[in-house]
């Protein structure tokens, strides 16, 4: 059993932690602990993770991490499907900030290859979800006090492991009013180890993932995010594991109309509206016994070009007013002219791959109703949207013949110029062609 915790509440005090306190973990009496070994299962009495195998190689989900961070910064966040599929044990449950920062802590690692180190991780990064310094600190802390339930094979046997996060965190004493103090955090061996031996992930978007407003909502999104690509993308859980994964509190919502009104269905909202995917909870394939829902599937299903367009521009409004077109069933389906026509200040960063997508679909769409062709349109696709010298953003698209780069150059540039300012509020004015290479 992980050691006894104390809970501490928001509004307590923090100065009766010491300077840059170190605050480590002991294991204490009794807390055998376990930790995953690198085949996939689990190795007893580790104790604080002494006893763990030599490293001899590494899983697919560490290459990964290490690649997106290289190439995205914090725009793509990979985590370990094993991490995605884990939930807090001794039914306590992580915050939404908590949450979203653990997301960014174990990208940050994973960019290092999981190494076993004492991470820096800047507050700029994270400071969109907390306003205040000691809001941030709460949240490492709160992380820190936490363990969290990974199931995995163990002997030919489904077991239960309890893994505990962080070994160590630094709080420095006057937190309150110095903010250029970054985040210094130091993860377990068995939670490290958990990442580096993992052979699948999910791909998260930084920006997409900070937009969302609830804690059911966010697990349901690192779900679909590690199964709406996969050949199968359904999955069928048991009423108390699926309340354990979406973080819903030990004891409420006991009946499971409620639980679907109050999470489930709310949660489902929020990812179909900000999501490049859909997820559904069909009743046919409910499981029951008598009158009592035993089984639930939930279907994952990528979005087709008209929605992708649709989400680019949910996600580009303003969050204000978000939950109510939710509620009023207008979240997924917002006019073209709805997009903001100021940009925020300072200016946004670049949008993710997903946003990419997203946005030229968005555009396919518009160019289609101004006599664009349409086989014109299909021979391009995105390679991403870039900086120019003079400071402004292009999108870039590649053709799949070089009469397709050349025509669109000649005789549509303007137009898409004008279409992707319009859908951008201007943040996006220009566009450049690249005819693939043939021959290879």
């Amino acid at each position: 059993m992980p050691p006894s915790r104390r809970k501490t509440s928001s509004s307590e005090s923090v100065r009766d932690e010491p300077l840059a306190a170190i605050v480590p973990y002991v294991p204490s009496a009794g807390d055998s602990g376990v930790v995953i070994d690198l085949e996939g299962s689990l190795v007893e009495g580790s104790g604080g993770g002494e006893n763990l195998p030599a490293l001899d190689r590494m899983g697919q989900t560490a290459r990964v991490a290490s690649a997106t961070f290289e190439r995205d910064g914090y725009k793509h966040l990979i985590k370990a499907a094993e991490a995605v599929y884990s939930y807090p044990a001794n039914g306590s449950r992580l915050s939404l900030p908590a949450q979203k920062m653990l997301n960014f802590m174990i990208h940050l690692a994973g960019s290092q290859n999981f190494a076993n180190k004492l991470y820096r991780l800047p507050k700029k990064v994270v400071r969109g979800n907390h306003k205040g310094n000691e809001r941030i600190f709460d949240a490492v802390k709160e992380i820190y006090e936490s363990s969290l339930v990974v199931i995995g094979p163990f002997r030919g046997r489904r077991s239960r492991a309890e893994l505990r996060i962080l070994s160590s965190y630094v709080r420095p004493e006057d937190e309150v009013e110095i903010d250029s103090t970054d985040i210094h955090f130091q993860f377990t061996d068995a939670f490290l180890e958990l990442q580096r031996s993992s052979q699948l992930w999910a791909r998260l978007s930084g920006p997409a993932m900070v937009k969302v407003t609830s804690t059911y909502a966010l697990k349901l999104y690192e779900i679909g995010m590690q199964r709406y690509q996969m050949d199968h993308p359904s999955l069928t859980l048991d009423i108390e594991t699926l309340r354990k994964l979406l973080n819903v509190p030990e004891g409420a919502y006991k009946d499971f109309g409620i639980l679907r009104t109050r999470t489930i269905d709310r949660a489902m909202a929020e990812v179909n509206q900000l999501a490049p995917f859909r997820v559904e909870m069909p009743e046919e394939k409910m499981k029951r016994k008598g009158r009592k829902i035993e089984e639930v599937t939930l279907d994952f299903h990528a979005k087709d070009e008209d929605e992708a367009a649709d989400t680019f521009l949910e996600r580009e409004r303003s969050s204000t007013g978000r939950k109510t077109r939710r509620e009023a069933g207008e979240g997924t389906k917002p006019a073209l002219a709805a997009a903001p026509r100021s940009l925020p200040e300072p200016a946004p960063p670049l949008p993710d791959a997903d946003d990419a997508e997203a946005l030229w679909a968005a555009a396919r769409h518009a160019l289609s109703q101004k006599q664009v062709p349409g086989p014109l349109l299909r021979d391009l696709s995105v390679i991403g949207i870039e900086e120019t010298a003079r400071g402004t953003r292009k999108l870039v698209l590649r053709a799949g013949h070089a009469a397709t780069a050349e025509t669109a150059r000649r005789s549509h540039e303007a137009t898409m110029r004008t279409v992707l300012s319009s859908l951008t509020s201007g943040s996006i004015s220009e566009v450049e062609f690249q005819a693939a290479r043939q021959g290879r």
